[in-house]
């Protein structure tokens, strides 16, 4: 076996995923969440992923400029384990889960409503399941944030088959334009709903941009990180609104890249078995749903939490294995320059 990459993302996106996790174990239970510079951790824990995406997922394609096996490779990344999740839910999940008869919930909108995730169009309801719970019917919140992800990749491939990812500044420059349309968009009226796409396409571009220019700050990432925290805290006090309550954020994204590029002892290997934060992320939520059901949300915060966690880990370590690392078997391999697969001492010839 390969060694695993010496890095810390893998334990930042668990940590991010944990995020997510307990956040809403408030929700779900019936209380509110805390809030962590006037968000809630869950929103930190899907910034984390946001910044982390762009940084890698523009170093995949600075490494392999091609739109196919780009496409391909996140496609991979995304579809088999939410495909596995999607129909366990539809076909295992919410018939053993309901409280209507088998035909009327196969019959119901809802049911052929949460096959549509599969093709990115969010439902996160099936009919009949967890009536007496505080989120009756909700059985996957989380899902609303691929759709974003995905359009983030669509938007990454889309200015790279044009050239411009050629261009260091460009990711910054988007990252900055993004930002002038939320100031100029939002900064006298309250977000609708949809502006979360563009406030998380920020912090994607952040991440690209950053990708970009790691060679200039790579080789000084604490010095990169105070900056960033000077940076972010004269917006927070000096910035207009609403960049100023976007700082927070924007400082979190850039930290989380600068710490994920670090190598540090015991933490780098936290991935060394495998990949758990994207199962972590898509099971936690009905895991939790589950157990506050079956126990009546009568457990305590704790014990629930941590029941939550185990029986969701257990789902993504399976997941992983089973599925995900299977699937990731089919990645396109960059093609090996002329260089690379001349034997030595000859020179390479076209074709």
């Amino acid at each position: 076996m390969p060694p695993h990459r010496a890095n810390n993302f893998d334990a930042l996106r668990l940590f991010a995923a944990l995020l997510v996790i307990w956040s809403h174990q408030f929700a779900l239970m019936g209380d509110a969440p805390p809030l962590i510079f006037s968000n809630e951790p869950g929103a930190l824990g899907v910034v984390l992923f946001f910044g982390i995406s762009g940084y890698l997922v523009t170093q995949s394609w600075v490494a392999d400029p091609n739109v196919r096996r780009f496409a391909l490779r996140r496609a991979l990344r995304i579809w088999p384990g939410l495909t596995v999740l999607v129909l366990l839910s539809v076909f295992v999940l919410g018939p053993v889960l309901t409280e209507l008869p088998l035909a009327e919930y196969f019959g119901h909108p809802a049911t052929r409503q949460h096959l549509l995730n599969l093709v990115l169009d969010t439902h996160i309801s099936l009919p009949g399941i967890f009536a007496s719970s505080p989120h009756p019917g909700s059985l996957n919140g989380p899902l609303w944030t691929i759709p974003l992800e995905v359009g983030c990749y669509v938007a990454l491939a889309l200015m790279g088959s044009l050239g411009l990812m050629r261009w260091r500044w460009y990711p910054l420059l988007v990252f900055v334009a993004l930002a002038a349309v939320l100031q100029w968009r939002y900064s006298a009226s309250p977000f609708p709903e949809w502006s979360f796409a563009l406030q998380y396409a920020i912090i994607f571009a952040l991440g690209s941009a950053l990708s970009r220019w790691d060679a200039v700050w790579r080789p000084h990432p604490w010095i990169t990180a105070a900056m960033v925290l000077v940076a972010c805290g004269l917006l927070y006090l000096y910035g207009p609104a609403p960049l100023n309550g976007q700082s927070p954020l924007f400082a979190l994204a850039a930290l989380g890249v600068v710490w994920g590029t670090c190598c540090t002892p015991g933490v780098a290997r936290v991935g060394h078995f495998g990949d758990f934060s994207y199962g972590l992320y898509i099971y936690g939520f009905p895991a939790q749903q589950i157990i506050i059901w079956y126990f009546a949300n009568q457990l305590s915060f704790g014990i629930a939490l941590t029941l939550s966690v185990a029986s969701a880990l257990l789902f993504a370590v399976v997941s992983w294995h089973a599925v995900e690392k299977q699937a990731l078997r089919w990645k396109p391999r960059r093609p090996p320059t002329p260089q690379q697969s001349s034997p030595p001492g000859k020179v390479p010839t076209s074709t």
